[in-house]
């Protein structure tokens, strides 16, 4: 099923495309090893853990993109639903260790699950209550073999679970460690959901080994309600452990809890218009193969009866057991439009077309085409903008997809341009639409109660074009009104998002090209927000001033929209801030593995433990101490939380700090918490044309402010680093040197003036249809450059007002020579001289010089000591002029070099994808705006400013810092994460300086003659020694144990011992495998440099395709055929021919056999 609907929910709750694997046999198959993809050139995609499937069985595989391989091979329901508990009801506290194993609770009641009254779901019935306790006993052997564990919970209103007496659930209720009273309510409201057909809530135990005792272990459960008068309690709790081995006398699963339970999720998920889908076995071979096609939404497809050829569409599927409902052999087709959808200068005759007999139903109004819909007869004239949508039914197939093309007639933009398309009812019915107030709105703005206050959805067909008039995608979608106060503006803001009960679980294109991101789950169509209509660009202005620092923050397109083909005006197109947002601008951060958090510690996704934990560790310690300070910083990243407190200081942003907060941290070991900058509109003067002479540095430091907008829980964080001497002094230097580059007034006013001309032909028009004039907008815009022609005097002022700080002075830096290297100042990498900025008296600033390649640092002139480097020196004078000196260095010898790959680590000892450089120049290099990337031109990491490698010193690129971290704690000199990982057969490998000259680069693989160790046993690939040649695989060995990261290879050999790597002459093997289907790879050795041409013929004689044509070094070299001819076409079965030439005096021809 590739557009599950509402089929079935995977354990997040999520509702994923999913893929049913089937054992036809009489014995059971072992499916460790065996891969599962949607690439037919990447069989191996995502590979089975060891899995026995039993004969004539079912295993059911979310095809998610979640990856998760790793699930016991047993459930067992340790505790199931009427297991008999022991309970006390609290009209009293309860004795202080009721929740340890030891208690003695023979004292109290004994009855069954569930506990409670009031709504029929309760075999144990009690008095109505604010709180019961109940406790349930059970023996467990070897802890050991506990691999996971989950409670699961119905309850009514609120929970907290303990096991051995460690509080390991709780819901709706207070703080997690702190002991509810007997007397607490729940804090809201919560009705229990399996009496109404729904299920238990899942609470996984991560920790279960270390919690649970040999022998008797106590499950304690604490239930609450929401106050004295509530009409009914529920506790209905089970506990599930999973191990490999099914435990004495196990009672199993309890099949109510088998959809909520950890399933396997592959790397990729399944696209709606269909893919090929191979199940490949260990050795290679094709177990099965299917290309889906286009299913519409919960629609699957599925053989009948069970393990047949015969394949039925079923609109009721039965994913993970037999195929038993009634299925239909076809789907209507799409119909077929005369036109695509664009911009047309004139009238066009549209005609429509489908198979003989099928019916053609179409509407004009953006309505979905039902069968009510008109029926096709003859051609549609188009003369204005307009959305057509059609289907086709017939009567013996499922209905097939749905069409919309909107056609734009004499319509011009200088803007991408949207399409939006729904049913006129989803948005201005009195009633239902979201676009409205409805009959429930307050009379007074922003109209609380109106229909767009409702969380309601509904849906609707996007389509995007650029602003050449090409088609960027187009996709059926839901749609939410977005926003706050500025929900009650005429122009409203749109949530899109791309759900699998629509047909398109993502939006499949490159929306922004600021940013590497080609899928999004949803996106926003913004009004501009408190901005509307004053300049409509206020937010993305401000955000996108920190386009070259460290900060989360949303991408920004304007575009024009228009509504059932009715313009609708210029909206700011921008990443929705969500888990999904966090993951696409973090890779590999998974969605559904962050603690995402808003304001005071709400939690909106994850937990907000170890927020809270910070917090208390802030509180209780002394910041001075340089211990205290480097764990804050553990938890927290402190630079990037630095960052984005300046910015919304200098922005002036006074819907803040006590709303619009949002930050997040990745679950891992290491996972540090990062702030999210979005929702500026309150800054730049949007209220106050004077603006920029506000304190927003006191407001933001205030100990009593108000509960809106700057309430003391808000202050608090920044309140407490800057009492830290370390945190204190940074932030006022990062001040100084944002104000002395990113926010100039001379580089924000260019900001502004080229975003203003990017909408001003859009002005205009905008404003006829919403109202406003082009004049006031361009006063508008003036008031954002008068903020930022006289921002900065006055904040320099609140710098040194609210930190005691005596004055400022200007300090100047020059290079000698020109060309001998670059300064870092601070936080500042300067590479064009004369450099000057402002900065404070008796604060300590730093200065570090870096000989470009070829030079060697030689001192200081103007300050002291002039040998140091870097150095520390003191403001105390209005100028200051200081020249880092440079002389050549004759020992110079060379780049970078790729020295250690760890490309496909062992599953005991993960720490994800790194790669190891070594500073192989005999200087120091600063990498920063140096990149790397793999095969694929968009998997890019650009090594951040102030990047310095010293003289033979190493660097390590990891795809997840935390995992690094959490594997090899001893190593510092580590960056990422890089956003993409390496791949596990091979491929090539780059390193460019900001350039883009290639410094160096190489294609490993994982099979003979490269070590083949490193591929998933466990060891690193390493290079011996770092002068050798690292494109040969001879230069490379298996490292001992798991690589060593960040110092010298422990297969380092010296030059004498590393010389004889060399083939001896040229050859060329036999391909392996031979016959094959479908890829196969060629090997040949090459003794010198040569220019090489590796070519396919047929048995005719005739070239089928050149797979090498230029110069190699000396080495061997492998080369993997695909089967496909130059156009991408696959050839047939039969035998081929493989010439080698390689230089002037080598050639050599092998046969191979391609077999189907």
């Amino acid at each position: 099923m590739s557009s599950n609907g509402t089929t079935l929910q995977d354990e997040d709750g999520d509702t994923p495309d999913w893929i049913e694997i089937y054992n036809p046999g009489p014995a059971s198959v072992d499916l460790g090893g065996f891969g599962l993809s949607d690439d037919s050139t990447d069989l191996f995609r995502w590979t089975f853990p060891p899995h026995l499937l039993s004969p004539q069985n079912h295993l059911l595989v979310f095809a998610s993109g979640k990856d998760r391989r790793s699930i016991p091979r047993v459930w067992e329901t340790q505790i199931d639903w009427g297991d008999e508990w022991r309970y006390f009801v609290g009209v009293a506290e309860p004795p202080a260790d009721w929740r340890q194993p030891g208690f003695d609770d023979s004292s109290w009641p004994s009855g069954p699950s569930g506990f409670g009254y009031g709504d029929g779901d309760d075999a144990t019935v009690i008095p109505a209550t604010i709180s019961c306790y109940i406790r349930h006993t059970f023996t467990v052997g070897d802890p050991a073999t506990i691999l996971r564990g989950f409670l699961h919970v119905d309850y009514d209103d609120a929970f907290v679970a303990y096991l051995n007496g460690s509080e390991i659930a709780r819901a709706n209720i207070g703080t997690p460690g702190i002991i509810p009273h007997y007397q607490q309510w729940s804090d809201d409201y919560r009705e229990a959901q399996i009496y109404q057909g729904g299920l238990p809530d899942a609470f996984p135990l991560d920790n279960i080994q270390s919690l649970l005792q040999s022998g008797e272990n106590v499950l304690a459960i604490q239930v609450h309600n929401y106050g004295p008068t509530s009409s009914d309690m529920t506790m209905i709790p089970f506990l599930t452990l999973g191990m490999d081995i099914s435990p004495p006398g196990a009672n199993g699963l309890n099949p109510l809890l088998a959809s909520l339970l950890p399933h396997m999720h592959t790397n990729f998920k399944i696209k709606a218009e269909g893919e090929i889908i191979s199940l490949t076995a260990p050795g290679g071979q094709l177990a099965d193969q299917l290309e889906s096609g286009y299913l519409p939404v919960d629609i699957s497809l599925g053989r009948q009866p069970d393990g047949w050829d015969n394949w039925l569409y079923f609109s009721e599927a039965t994913p993970g057991v037999s195929n038993t409902t009634s299925g239909i052999a076809g789907i209507a087709p799409e119909p077929q439009f005369s036109h695509p959808g664009g911009f047309y200068s004139g009238v066009i005759a549209l005609t429509l077309s489908a198979n003989p007999g099928d019916a053609i139903h179409y509407t004009l109004d953006g309505s979905f085409p039902t069968p009510d819909a008109p029926t096709y007869s003859g051609a549609i004239v188009i003369s204005a903008t307009t959305v057509v949508r059609a289907a086709v039914y017939n009567s013996g197939q499922l209905p097939g997809r749905s069409v919309t093309h909107t056609y734009f007639v004499n319509e011009n933009s200088t803007l991408p341009v949207i399409s939006l398309s729904t049913d006129p009812g989803n948005f201005f019915d009195n009633d239902s639409g979201i676009y409205v107030l409805g009959p429930n709105a307050d009379p007074a703005f922003p109209y609380f109660g109106a229909n767009f206050w409702q969380d309601w959805e509904r849906p609707l067909h996007i389509e995007m074009f650029e602003s050449d008039g090409s088609l960027a995608f187009s996709i059926d979608a839901g749609t939410k009104i977005f926003g706050g106060w500025s929900r009650g503006h005429a122009q409203k803001s749109l949530s899109i998002f791309a759900r699998s009960r629509y047909g398109y679980s993502e939006i499949d294109y490159p929306v922004f090209p600021d940013k590497p991101i080609a899928q999004y789950e949803a996106l926003v169509l913004r009004n501009s927000g408190n901005d509307w209509p004053i300049t409509l660009f206020r937010d993305p202005l401000m955000t996108g001033l920190l386009d070259h620092i460290d900060t989360d923050r949303q991408a920004y397109r304007p575009a024009i929209v228009f509504l059932n083909g009715q313009y609708w005006g210029i909206h700011n197109i921008r990443e929705k801030v969500n888990e999904h947002f966090v993951a696409a601008n973090h890779p590999p951060v998974a969605p559904n593995r962050v603690d995402f958090l808003e304001n005071d510690a709400q939690v909106l996704e994850g937990d907000n433990s170890h927020y809270l934990s910070l917090l208390d560790y802030i509180t209780t310690h002394n910041l001075n101490d340089p211990v205290s300070y480097e764990y804050v910083n553990s938890q927290m990243e402190v630079a990037q939380f630095r960052d984005y407190e300046i910015a919304q200081v200098y922005f002036d942003n006074t819907d803040w700090p006590g709303n619009n907060i949002k930050f997040w941290r990745p679950q891992t070991p290491g996972g540090r918490w990062r702030w999210i900058l979005f929702d500026t509109d309150f800054g730049f003067g949007i209220f106050d044309p004077q603006a920029y002479l506000n304190n927003t540095l006191a407001f933001a430091l205030e100990t009593n402010g108000p509960a809106w907008p700057n309430p003391p829980w808000s202050t608090f964080l920044l309140r407490r680093m800057v009492s830290s001497v370390y945190f204190r002094n940074n932030f006022i230097n990062r001040f100084a040197d944002l104000l002395n580059t990113e926010f100039q007034p001379a580089r924000v006013i260019e900001r502004i003036d080229q975003m203003a001309a990017v909408l001003a032909p859009e002005m205009s028009r905008h404003y006829s249809r919403w109202g406003g004039s082009v004049s006031e907008w361009q006063a508008n815009v003036q008031v954002l450059r008068d903020f930022a022609s006289n921002r900065p005097s006055y904040i320099r002022a609140h710098i040194g007002s609210q930190f005691n700080l005596s004055g400022m002075g200007q300090v100047s830096v020059s290079t000698s020579p020109a060309a001998g290297g670059k300064v870092q100042l601070n936080s500042l990498l300067l590479s064009n001289f004369p450099w000057s900025g402002y900065y404070y008296y008796n604060v300590p600033q730093t200065l570090t010089a870096i000989p470009n390649p070829g030079y060697r640092f030689a001192g200081w002139d103007g300050i002291t000591p002039a040998m140091e480097n870097p150095v520390s020196f003191l403001l105390n004078q209005s100028s200051l002029y200081i020249t880092a000196l440079f002389e050549p260095d004759s020992t110079f010898q060379g780049p970078v070099v790729i020295n250690e790959i760890n490309y496909n680590s062992a599953p005991a000892f993960d720490p994800e994808d790194w790669v190891e450089f070594y500073n192989n120049s005999g200087a120091e290099l600063d990498l920063g705006g140096w990149y790397f990337r793999d095969e694929e031109d968009i998997h890019t990491y650009t090594f951040p400013a102030n990047t310095l490698l010293p003289a033979e010193g190493y660097i390590v690129l990891c795809r997840d810092t935390s995992l690094f971290r959490a594997r090899f704690p001893g190593v510092n000199n580590y960056l990422g994460n890089m956003g993409f990982g390496l791949s596990g057969g091979g491929e090539l490998l780059r390193l460019y300086d900001p350039g883009g000259t290639l410094v160096d680069f190489l294609t490993y693989d994982d099979v003979a003659p490269w070590p083949v160790e490193p591929d998933g046993e466990g060891p690193t690939l390493a290079l011996k020694n770092p002068n050798l040649d690292n494109a040969l695989p001879g230069s490379w060995a298996a490292s001992a144990a798991y690589g060593t990261p960040g110092v010298i290879n422990d297969v380092f050999v010296g030059m004498d011992a590393a010389a004889a790597v060399l083939p001896q002459g040229f050859s060329l093997e036999q391909n392996y495998p031979n016959p094959f289907n479908p890829a196969t790879v060629i090997s040949y050795q090459l003794s010198v440099v040569s220019d090489v041409k590796l070519e396919i013929y047929n048995l005719l004689g005739e070239k089928i395709i050149t797979l090498v044509d230029r110069r190699q070094g000396a080495g061997a070299h492998l080369v993997r055929w695909d089967g496909r001819d130059a156009s991408g076409s696959r050839v047939g079965t039969g035998i081929y021919f493989y010439r080698l030439e390689a230089g002037k005096h080598y050639t050599a021809v092998r046969k191979m056999v391609l077999l189907k």
